[in-house]
This record gives C-alpha cells, sequence and structure tokens, in this order.
C-alpha cells in the first residue's frame, strides 16, 4: 500500500454550457479554482458529481487530459475509467495511462446492476491492465451499493490501493478502516461529513468537491496540528450543508456554487435540475460563513 494520495482529493466539476455541451475551454479555470480552495490530488472524471455517467467516452478522454494539462503537476491526478462495457473501461485506462494520469478511480459499472462477483471480477480486470494505482469508489448514488466484504475482496487484489466508501454508515466505515485500512490492505477513504472521525480512526482523509474543500481542508490541518477543538468546531459546518433550499443533489449544488464563486461550469446536464434562485442564496449564505475564495 503507497502513501502517496493522501488527504484531501477533490473532483473538477465539469463545464457545459446552457445547452449541456462541454466547454473544453473551462476547464482549467475549474481546475484552478479547485486547487485554488485546497486539496491534495485530483479527480478527473471519474465521480458522480463530475457528471461521470453523462459524459460520452470521448468526453470523458478529453476532460481527463485537458484536467492533466492544467494541473501541470501540481498535486496527483487520479483519471476515472468507470464504464458498464469493460472494454470502453479497457479504452479509457489506455488513454489515462497515455495522457499521464498518477492512479485510476473506478466506480462499479452502473446501468444493469452486475452481480458482487462481476464487481470483483470488473476490479481484477483492471488491475490486469495497468501498473497504476487503482482507487475503487462505492457510490451507490450513481451505482450499486458494494457490501463491505466484496469491498475486502476488491482491496485484496493486487493494484487496489486506495478505497473510497461514499455512505455515512459508520458501522460499515469502522469494519473497513479496521479490516482493509488497518489490515494493510488498502487505504480507505470516506466523505465530508465523517471527515474529522475518520481522520482519527484511520489518518487517511476524504473525496469531496470544491467548495467543500476549503472547511475540509481547515479540518485537515486544525488535525495534523493537533488542534481538535478548532477541527470539531470547523466539522460543525458540514451540519448546515446543503441548505434546506438546495437540498436536491450535491451535483446542482456544487455546479451552483462554484458559478457563484465566479467560474462558470454551467448547469448539470439535462434532464438534470438546476437550484433555483431560493437555493443558490442559501448557498452563497454557506460560501460566505464558511469563507469560501470568490473570482473578482
Amino acid at each position: 500500500m503507497t502513501d502517496s494520495i493522501t488527504g484531501i482529493i477533490a473532483p473538477v466539476i465539469t463545464p457545459l454550457d446552457d445547452e449541456g455541451n462541454l466547454v473544453v475551454d473551462r476547464i482549467a479555470d475549474s481546475v484552478d479554482y479547485t486547487i485554488e480552495c485546497g486539496c491534495h490530488a485530483i479527480v478527473a472524471s471519474g465521480t458522480g458529481v463530475q457528471e461521470t455517467a453523462a459524459l460520452s467516452p470521448d468526453e470523458r478522454k478529453t476532460v481527463v487530459s485537458e484536467t492533466i494539462d492544467a494541473v501541470d503537476g501540481r498535486v496527483p491526478v487520479l483519471a476515472g475509467v468507470s464504464y458498464p462495457a469493460q472494454p470502453i473501461v479497457s479504452e479509457l485506462i489506455d488513454h489515462a495511462e497515455s495522457a499521464g494520469a498518477d492512479a485510476l478511480l473506478a466506480m462499479p459499472p452502473w446501468g444493469v446492476v452486475p452481480s458482487q462477483t462481476a464487481i470483483v471480477r470488473y476490479y481484477s480486470d483492471i488491475a490486469a491492465e495497468t501498473d497504476l494505482p487503482i482507487l475503487a469508489y462505492n457510490n451507490p448514488g450513481v451505482t450499486v451499493d458494494m457490501s463491505k466484504e466484496t469491498m475486502l475482496d476488491i482491496a485484496q487484489i493486487d493494484g487496489v490501493e486506495y478505497i473510497k466508501e461514499s455512505l455515512r454508515d459508520w458501522q460499515k466505515l469502522a469494519w473497513l478502516f479496521e479490516r482493509v485500512h488497518h489490515a494493510g490492505h488498502a487505504k480507505v477513504f470516506a466523505t465530508m461529513d465523517v471527515l474529522l472521525p475518520t481522520l482519527q480512526t484511520a489518518d487517511s482523509g476524504i473525496i469531496t468537491p470544491a467548495p467543500l474543500t476549503v472547511p475540509s481542508m481547515e479540518i485537515y490541518e486544525a488535525f495534523q496540528e493537533g488542534d481538535i477543538d478548532k477541527a470539531i468546531e470547523i466539522q460543525r459546518t458540514f451540519g448546515d450543508f446543503p441548505p434546506e433550499e438546495a437540498d436536491i443533489g450535491l451535483t446542482p449544488v456544487c455546479k451552483a456554487a462554484t458559478v457563484l464563486a465566479g467560474v462558470d461550469v454551467g448547469p448539470p446536464r439535462k434532464p438534470y435540475d438546476a437550484l433555483d434562485e431560493a437555493g443558490r442564496e442559501a448557498v452563497s449564505e454557506w460560501m460566505d460563513d464558511v469563507g469560501v475564495p470568490r473570482k473578482d
């Protein structure tokens, strides 16, 4: 298990125009804003909040290449290679390697629900095709919910060095921390709502997009400095997120927040909803409360 990637990993929000077209020349702005908000590594076209499942394979290749170019070595980049068809996964792996990705991120296939056995085989096939470290990402909001036993099996595949659990189920996370992370199979990451207890239990980190990375980085740094009272105080800010007026999903909230910060990433790709005015106002207030930077 390598320690090369740890802390706060940030998926870069995908810029689209009002018609839902990928806006390539805004990817660098989204990358720069993500890094400005703070992170230890970047995800390119790999998670639900990045609208990965709504992008074509060619669009995802473009996002990966442009993201890696824009990052320019400032932090490691994990390239998303998930897809419901293994030949497309192989194509995405080849592209990620040639583009210079530092690691791969893969959710299970979406669409028709695969068996847990098929999911393990899916990750085994990915590992057989690459020497890059792999992060296996459990995100039931996009695809199937992997059982903890399946995640342990995946973590024992040579090449799988990281596991992300998106659910806020502390019982499941505690099991993964003990049997996967502390057993030395793979580093286990969680999400923002449980950042502080994750650091206290595993000293690993989370995967969360900007601008949620702003308080996340403050919690991480306070914990590393031994200021637990400060870390607790900042952790409580997530109790007000998302605001009730904006509780329609992480993608529209983060897209709206990024636009409010001065980076035009557009709305979610249709048919998914964007925030209404009340939601945007509530998110803007939350951003001010936690000190999210905004462009002039």
